[in-house]
């Protein structure tokens, strides 16, 4: 180990004392839960190594939600949960990391990004599968909240990078977007739009409202020529844009605000991301870009 390897160790083992997260420090249950409000992460890719930085990040996130007053009811993690190719005890090191979201009564749910693999997270998290799943063998989720609902689709594809939704998966949605009459529905996963190829039961759905996925690691929001409005939410704490989102539902539309305070370029990236002269000033204006969704 060289001299800057140990002090990179040293400086992160400080971090991760500091964000210490005894739940009878943070979890005030006196603190109100807003079920209108939901907090998002995305590819946290856990490790098994406390001295990286992924997951000092992650509980600094936890940290600044359980700070908040009011405190999101909900929160949704897009995938890519750990690091390589899933492994139990990492699943486990992430359920550790939760509990003080769930000694403060916030109620969570994940998809399967392509760094998941679902047999690992249901032997770490078994109270997790309690009930039939909608198809067997996928993490798929329907999170209800007041004034919208969210649709937690499966994009894993074994042995891939990138990802898709299976026949069987994608009739499933389109059965159940018909029910969406009245309430405003957000769908997503761990991929990209482009990948899953769900734009056609998307558009005959006149109450959803975004799809909404991880990945990419950038926060980004557009549209597809007919209109489907995309946002692509930062990672929690690997690489590209570092921080979480979010989610103020209101009764006409929902507000996406992005907390991200950090920018990280890779090493196989240098050459692939564009170049940065003044971070600072890349975060300050990233934070300023909240996306309003309306409703239909």
């Amino acid at each position: 180990m060289n001299r800057r390897e140990f002090f990179k160790i040293v400086a992160l083992a400080s971090i991760s004392a500091q964000l210490n997260l005894d739940p009878a420090l943070y979890a005030n249950t006196e603190v109100p839960l807003d079920p209108n409000l939901v907090a998002i992460f995305s590819d946290p890719h856990i490790p098994d190594d406390e001295t990286k930085p992924h997951i000092p990040r992650f509980k600094m996130c936890v940290k600044k939600i359980l700070a908040m007053n009011p405190r999101p009811a909900t929160l949704l993690i897009y995938g890519d949960l750990v690091y390589n190719q899933g492994g139990v005890e990492l699943y486990k090191i992430l359920r550790s990391l939760l509990k003080p979201l769930d000694q403060a009564g916030i109620k969570w749910e994940v998809t399967m990004g392509n760094h998941d693999r679902i047999a690992d997270y249901q032997a770490a998290c078994p109270d997790r599968f309690t009930e039939k799943p909608i198809i067997e063998g996928r993490c798929i989720h329907i999170v209800e909240t007041p004034r919208a609902d969210f649709i937690l689709l499966d994009s894993y594809l074994e042995g891939h990078v990138d990802g898709s939704i299976a026949p069987d998966q994608k009739e499933w949605l389109a059965g159940t977007l018909k029910k969406y009459t009245e309430k405003p529905v957000f769908v997503g996963c761990h991929h990209g739009l482009l990948e899953t190829k769900l734009d056609d039961v998307l558009l005959s759905c006149p109450k959803f409202a975004a799809y909404i996925h991880g990945h990419w690691h950038w926060w980004k929001n557009s549209k597809t020529d007919d209109g489907i409005q995309m946002i692509c939410f930062p990672s929690v704490g690997h690489w590209g844009d570092l921080g979480f989102t979010m989610c103020h539902l209101g009764e006409k539309e929902a507000t996406f605000v992005p907390d991200i305070d950090a920018y990280l370029c890779p090493d196989w990236g240098k050459n692939r991301f564009p170049k940065i002269p003044n971070v600072e000033a890349y975060l300050v204006a990233l934070n300023e870009v909240k996306v309003v969704v309306p409703f239909k």
